[in-house]
């Protein structure tokens, strides 16, 4: 026969005393926690590279036909170009820098990642070419019919442009490009030169 549990009524109390065990419980816990989080930022750290952002590129076929519809000069747009140069943008607008009259644009990342840029008016203001330029000074080495001109040449990114005026037409090849690039891109500027579909 099993003796009763002896019924303590309300008299039961905690002793006040610590559970020591339960202490050092929970401070392996937070050691061990903070001991493998230090670890994964370590890892993370390590393994972590920034990715850089997609080339957004467009089809400029429209906006090179609109420009060559309206305009009253022979807009340009290179002719051959493997699909390493991607076209990132092309306008026909009214710069403040040309206005009032409207001005042709074409961007491009270039094979070396760089930029490189077209910029066509026949604007009279001053301001068009220093900032078709990036406020750029004649280098006194020309290429061709182009005239060099460079700005920020101790900079990271200096621009270089070769720069033309044909007929009243200020013609701007400029950009973050090596002037390799740019004089491959200048080369190779046409007025019947259209969008390869393949790109």
């Amino acid at each position: 026969m099993t003796e009763p549990i002896p019924d303590h009524g309300d008299d039961v109390r905690p002793t006040g005393r610590r559970n020591a065990r339960l202490g050092q419980t929970v401070a392996d816990m937070t050691r061990s926690l903070v001991v493998v989080l230090v670890v994964v930022g370590a890892i993370l750290l390590v393994t972590w590279r920034p990715q850089p952002e997609a080339v957004k590129t467009i089809d400029p076929t429209t906006a090179l036909v609109s420009a060559r519809v309206v305009a009253d000069f022979e807009i340009l747009y290179p002719a051959g170009l493997n699909p390493d140069w991607r076209n990132t943008s092309a306008r026909w607008d009214t710069p403040p820098t040309a206005a009032p009259d409207a001005a042709w644009h074409l961007g491009f990342v270039t094979p070396a990642d760089a930029y490189a840029q077209l910029g066509q008016s026949a604007t009279t203001n001053a301001d068009y070419l220093a900032d078709q330029t990036a406020g750029g000074r004649l280098t006194g080495d020309d290429f061709g019919p182009w005239q060099r001109y460079a700005t920020g040449v101790n900079s990271a990114e200096p621009t270089r442009s070769l720069v033309q005026i044909v007929n009243g037409v200020t013609i701007v090849v400029s950009g973050t490009a090596e002037w390799a690039e740019l004089e491959f891109f200048a080369d190779r500027l046409s007025p019947s030169a259209f969008p390869d579909p393949g790109d």
